[in-house]
């Protein structure tokens, strides 16, 4: 018998990126999912500082639309806010949540 898991939630504070690179190694591990919640930072590897950071992080979003995971929903986190010592009074974003649904599974 599979199982099949209706929903995944991964909040695991920059650890998400090292967790993404297990899991598109053997992208068979998602096959079971039907919904992912994923809270994304942009810290080490995918900073986004550099360009091929920035890029890292692209990839692994495409990645994760390949297997099917189409994108819902997508807002940022009021937790990680913080505000600009360069642009004033301007307020940003560190990280934000996303919510796919993967599309294999819609009737």
């Amino acid at each position: 018998m599979q199982t099949t898991i209706d929903i995944l939630k991964i909040d695991i504070e920059c650890s998400e990126w090292s967790a993404f690179d297990a899991i598109l190694a053997s992208p068979r591990s998602l096959s079971r999912v039907k919904q992912l919640l994923v809270e994304f930072h942009p810290c080490g590897a995918r900073a986004g500082k550099t360009s091929r950071e920035f890029l890292g992080f692209w990839r692994t979003l495409r990645e994760i639309d390949r297997l099917g995971f189409k994108l819902w929903r997508a807002w940022d986190n009021s937790a990680c806010r913080f505000r600009s010592s360069r642009v004033r009074g301007a307020v940003f974003y560190g990280c934000f949540n996303a919510y796919y649904l993967n599309v294999n599974y819609l009737t």
